[in-house]
């Protein structure tokens, strides 16, 4: 018999969660940081229609719970299941790793790896970060913006990515295009793939 995952997902219980882990954490324009999680989740249904679109809002709204709270992986997968915990663990940094090969470096091999259902989380996740730039100074902005490049050139080069992917990336494309025009971060116009190639 065919049970759907979707069912036993309760998003009002998911979003009562991120709530209260992330309570009393802000964003850097003073935001409650819960509404970065809130605008992810929107974007991925807005980019993936899929049959397990719980799963995948789920997934979007705790993202950020495994590395910025005290919530462990044992109890999401306690409360919302090993395919949401799986999840929400794929697009979860290392503590290390970073310091040792550099955080674009390493989120770039990540996202090459990662499944399918985390890599739309993640790109949903860089795609608000980066239309969210309230609160940061132009140094931040300029590293976010040539990161950001660095990793969606990296995934194009280096995997097939689905079309709901391709058209995540582009937003992400736009937008940097947006970023660019008003900051100057590189002469001429749009960054191509050779700009920033570290690999």
């Amino acid at each position: 018999m065919h049970i759907d995952i979707n069912d036993e997902i309760n998003i009002d219980e998911v979003l009562a969660f991120a709530k209260e882990r992330h309570k009393g954490q802000l964003r850097s324009d003073g935001q409650e940081y819960v509404t970065h999680p809130i605008r992810v989740a929107e974007l991925v249904a807005k980019y993936k229609p899929s049959k397990n679109a719980k799963v995948l809002q789920a997934g979007a709204l705790l993202h950020d719970v495994l590395e910025d709270t005290y919530t462990s992986y044992r109890e999401l997968e306690d409360r919302f299941g090993e395919i949401v915990a799986s999840l929400v663990m794929e697009v979860t940094s290392s503590t290390f790793m970073p310091k040792l090969v550099g955080k674009q470096t390493y989120l770039a091999h990540k996202m090459r790896y990662m499944s399918s259902y985390a890599l739309i989380i993640k790109l949903a996740d860089r795609l608000d970060n980066i239309s969210d730039l309230k609160g940061l100074k132009v140094e931040k902005i300029q590293k976010t913006f040539f990161d950001t490049i660095y990793m969606i050139n990296y995934i194009e080069t280096k995997r097939v990515l689905t079309d709901a992917q391709k058209n995540l990336v582009l937003a992400i494309r736009e937008r940097l295009g947006y970023i660019n025009s008003n900051y100057q971060f590189t002469s001429g116009g749009f960054v191509c793939d050779t700009d920033l190639d570290q690999d």
